[in-house]
């Protein structure tokens, strides 16, 4: 691919980001969600007082959910997601799957991300986007889908929309939640479940009209110990809604369930990953 063409779709990629960003702040107020999120088992005070996460957790706020992990020296997530469903115009199928991976070298100031998605109703013309930006410092370089390297110093070509693209610019985060009193060990690390109001979540891969209704279910674990989420998932029906970053003007909206995952690699936290330039630059 040349450099124009890879240009062009970075700034593709840099608008989308700018819009879920924009989503964030400004679409919230808009949901219409019929439902709570909820869990199993409503807890009872007694339950909950048995259960209670250490002190100064009671109440917490995880807006973006991978908020405090820059606190630790190195660290690796994954965003995963899918969705099924139907285009409103034509009543055709619409589906599209998603998978970032992250990791973060703090000490040495260096960060890389592979995005890969697909599907009509994340892209245009159900076109792959695959992407891995690296940045080193302040340099940043960016690999295409060919494979090809581009080296864009203080990403003025568009590569540190990939690079520093996160967590929450795609999943959100939860502005408030509680815990419903249960616990249980993520690979040795002791976690609380959490729960929330659909209002106090943050959810910015969802891009909403005045006629659009989601409703959703989440889970979420906290773990105290890392002062971090180290599981969120949300289920999110919805209706005549754009999602991430397709042509609002040109596209269709969607009905459909929506499905978000963001897991933290739990023996990689506090463990500086090997982040190298790309092959080829």
């Amino acid at each position: 691919m040349r450099r124009s063409q890879l240009a062009g779709i970075v700034v593709i990629v840099s608008i989308g980001v700018i819009g879920l960003v924009a989503c964030s702040t400004s679409g919230s107020d808009d949901v219409v969600v019929p439902t709570i999120a909820s869990f199993d088992t409503l807890p009872t005070a007694l339950f909950l007082t048995q259960n209670a996460p250490p002190p100064g957790f009671g109440e917490v706020n995880f807006d973006p959910v991978d908020l405090h992990l820059s606190d630790r020296q190195g660290w690796t997530y994954a965003v995963t997601g899918s969705f099924e469903g139907t285009f409103d115009a034509s009543g055709q199928p619409a589906s599209g799957t998603l998978d970032m991976q992250v990791q973060s070298n703090e000490l040495g100031q260096t960060r890389r991300v592979v995005l890969e998605i697909n599907g009509n109703a994340f892209l245009a013309n159900e076109a792959l986007l695959q992407l891995e930006g690296v940045r080193w410092s302040n340099d940043y370089y960016l690999v295409d889908v060919n494979g090809r390297c581009t080296v864009d110093e203080g990403g003025a070509m568009g590569g540190a929309a990939i690079a520093d693209l996160s967590a929450g610019q795609l999943i959100g985060g939860v502005r408030r939640a509680v815990p419903t009193g249960h616990r249980l060990e993520i690979e040795g690390i002791p976690a609380w479940q959490y729960t929330f109001v659909p209002g106090d979540a943050r959810l910015p891969a969802i891009h909403l009209r005045a006629d659009s209704t989601t409703a959703l279910s989440a889970d979420l674990w906290i773990a105290p110990s890392y002062n971090a989420v180290l599981r969120y998932e949300v289920t999110a029906t919805v209706q005549k809604v754009h999602l991430l970053w397709v042509d609002q003007a040109a596209a269709s909206t969607v009905s459909g369930t929506l499905y978000l995952r963001y897991e933290v690699n739990i023996p990689a936290l506090g463990v500086l990953p090997n982040i190298s330039v790309p092959h080829g630059c």
